[in-house]
């Protein structure tokens, strides 16, 4: 399995002919792979080439469904995006934080998860502003 994503490497190794694989560190792995996770959740699906269920349902159609429905159907769909396209991470669950909800839109999730070759625990939280925007850090 390796550390970063195939362009990542292209790109490392097209800057610097003396770039080796196994000179990536576990803080540019953590990076690498939040920045993945952020495109992933911030791609609205049925937009990307690569796949039609590449990244996250639109999050501002939910009217037909009840708050908690809602929540619940985003956990599984951030859930099952991270686990497919995602391979460096395993064992991902998603929770909802109903406790950094504030009277503004703005939904708080946090991510669990470990990687797959180092079986390390990482966190992540996550932030989705009601235009979709994602941010996440650790």
């Amino acid at each position: 399995m390796f550390k970063e994503r195939l362009l990542e490497r292209v790109f490392n190794l097209y800057n610097d002919p003396q770039y080796r694989l196994d000179s990536v560190t576990a803080d540019e792995q953590i990076k690498s792979v939040m920045n993945y996770i952020q495109n992933i959740l911030s791609t609205k699906q049925g937009s990307a080439v690569i796949s039609f269920d590449f990244g996250i349902p639109d999050v501002t159609n939910f009217h037909d469904k009840s708050y908690g429905e809602y929540i619940n159907e985003m956990e599984n769909s951030l859930e099952n995006s991270i686990l497919k396209f995602e391979p460096r991470l395993s064992s991902v669950q998603v929770k909802y934080n109903s406790k950094k909800e504030n009277k503004s839109v703005t939904m708080h999730f946090e991510i669990e998860a470990e990687f797959a070759n180092l079986n390390t625990p990482i966190v992540f939280e996550t932030t989705i502003n009601p235009d979709g925007k994602v941010a996440i850090h650790e």
